[in-house]
């Protein structure tokens, strides 16, 4: 293919992709028809010679990375369906602003970053607070605040982000995936539209075998949500912690038992105290002590 072919093909590829992306407008039938028709052409001009040289971006950051790198990738196909995807969200076939985890397409810190920088009108700041290890070792919540003005409105918020971690995962590595993540959470929150992000170095920690129900990863990110809320530095009293009570379930154990050990540390009043009673099961010994322990405080306390 020559290289005057190989530059008209890629300006009808531009164009494939700006007739779904350019149109704001378009919803319903109309939006998925211009996509249908897009993904059509997109299909039919990136062709087994012209994703030959496209390959070579394929686990690298000057392209985009996966996690079957080290094993020499995924086939042309895969990757061109994944490319596809990428593009018509909006994403560049370079710079790392998508990756390939489990097969499926996923938008990147860089990439969200750039959705973000060409919002029309968007103006934001994102600033991390130092990271604070939870309980288990595992994870670890950084409160992220957001900045932004769209539209002459601006508006800010103060967001929880719940990060897995190890023994040796640096502070900038936590604070680089709660950037991605409070990222994504503007981009929906501007949007309206979920954004699924993640990272090939994430790859270790995602559950996307077949498995896995949507009804499961959904329930797996409220619970990060709620044990984030109860962690974080700034649910200082029983009002603010009891903020997250309603999305407890009965049969989520492990949160009810952080929500007790929460309640018992900032409880002033014998009321609060009680009003987690019925949480603290029979069997679980330390908590009965500290419970009574709290107890006997508060009434020395009068």
């Amino acid at each position: 293919m020559s290289e005057g072919t190989n530059t008209s093909v890629a300006l009808r590829l531009n164009e494939a992709v700006g007739s779904v992306l350019n149109q704001t407008n378009l919803i319903g039938f109309e939006r998925a028809y211009a996509t249908a028709k897009s993904i059509e052409v997109l299909k039919t001009l990136l062709t087994p010679e012209y994703m030959a040289p496209i390959m070579n971006l394929q686990g690298n950051r000057l392209g985009f990375k996966t996690d079957k790198d080290k094993s020499g990738g995924y086939p042309v196909e895969h990757v061109k369906n994944c490319l596809i995807e990428a593009v018509l969200m909006g994403l560049q076939p370079y710079g790392n602003e998508f990756n390939i985890i489990a097969g499926n397409t996923y938008a990147t810190k860089e990439g969200v970053g750039r959705l973000l920088a060409t919002w029309r009108g968007l103006k934001y700041s994102l600033i991390c607070a130092v990271p604070v290890p939870g309980q288990d070792g595992k994870s670890a919540v950084v409160e992220v605040t957001i900045k932004w003005t769209i539209n002459q409105e601006s508006k800010e918020e103060v967001i929880p982000i719940s990060v897995k971690m190890d023994a040796y995962t640096s502070v900038d590595a936590m604070i680089g995936k709660a950037t991605r993540k409070g990222r994504a959470w503007l981009l929906s929150a501007i949007s309206g539209i979920e954004i699924v992000e993640a990272d090939v170095t994430d790859a270790e920690y995602l559950d996307v075998t077949p498995k896995q129900t949507v009804k499961e990863v959904s329930k797996s990110k409220e619970f990060d949500r709620v044990k984030a809320h109860i962690e974080m530095n700034t649910t200082t009293t029983i009002a603010k912690l009891e903020k997250c009570k309603p999305a407890i379930l009965e049969t989520d154990h492990e949160l009810k038992e952080l929500y007790v050990w929460k309640a018992i540390e900032l409880s002033t009043a014998k009321e609060e105290l009680e009003s987690v009673i019925n949480w603290i099961s029979n069997d679980n010994f330390d908590l009965m002590v500290a419970y009574d322990t709290k107890k006997k405080e508060l009434a020395s306390n009068k």
